[in-house]
């Protein structure tokens, strides 16, 4: 596998929020380099051009880059999926907002860290495992191509199939043909993560075309 430089971006109003966890990093020697933005908004900007490994939201930079009510009424997994699209998504924020990301989270696309005393430490820890699983460009033969095609699609279709299976059974148990409480954050979910599913495919189809006939 390569040895790419990882990206962790770092999303936050707050510039004494990034450079605690830019401290975090250097303690733990962690290497990696980190990106900040201070808003959602510029987020997705920097996402359409380049992708990094993992994602860290502080949910306050959420709330300050509304700027009408409909903005503010929506759920964190409404502006933490779109983002879930290009890498993972660890969310540092209050206890109460745990929920509002439970499709993301069960699917594997974003996890949750509650703002306490230590929440740096253990956002580092999860930001730990998912450069450990972040996707790798191909380098040799097929069976390394069959490893990384099993490990990334596996993870989305999981997300996929088990937020459908759920939205089903409580479809099936109301009878009434109406779409359940929570039903619409897991159909952004299972969009989001078929559009990532998407994006995987074409990715590793442009690595595996690349290796297969290198640019003399």
């Amino acid at each position: 596998m390569g040895n790419k430089e990882q990206t962790v971006l770092l999303v936050s109003n707050d510039a004494g929020f990034c450079a605690a966890m830019r401290r975090e990093f250097d303690s733990s020697a962690l290497r990696v380099r980190a990106a900040a933005v201070s808003s959602v908004a510029a987020a997705r900007r920097v996402l359409e051009e380049d992708s990094p490994e993992v994602i860290l939201l502080e949910e306050d930079a959420v709330a300050g880059d509304c700027v009408d009510t409909k903005e503010a009424e929506q759920s964190l997994e409404a502006v933490v999926a779109p983002l879930a699209v290009y890498a993972p998504v660890v969310v540092i924020g209050p206890a109460e907002k745990r929920g509002e990301l439970a499709g993301l989270i069960e699917a594997g696309a974003a996890d949750f860290v509650e703002r306490k005393t230590n929440a740096f430490a253990e956002a580092r820890g999860l930001i730990q495992q998912r450069l450990r699983q972040a996707p790798q460009e191909i380098e040799s033969g097929e069976e390394d191509f069959g490893e990384v095609l099993r490990h990334e699609l596996n993870n989305p279709l999981t997300g996929i199939l088990g937020n459908a299976e759920l939205l089903l059974a409580e479809i099936r148990r109301k009878k009434d043909g109406k779409i359940p409480s929570g039903g619409e954050h897991r159909l952004e979910t299972i969009a989001t993560l078929a559009v990532r599913l998407r994006e995987t495919v074409r990715r590793l189809s442009e690595e595996w075309e690349a290796r297969k006939h290198p640019v003399p």
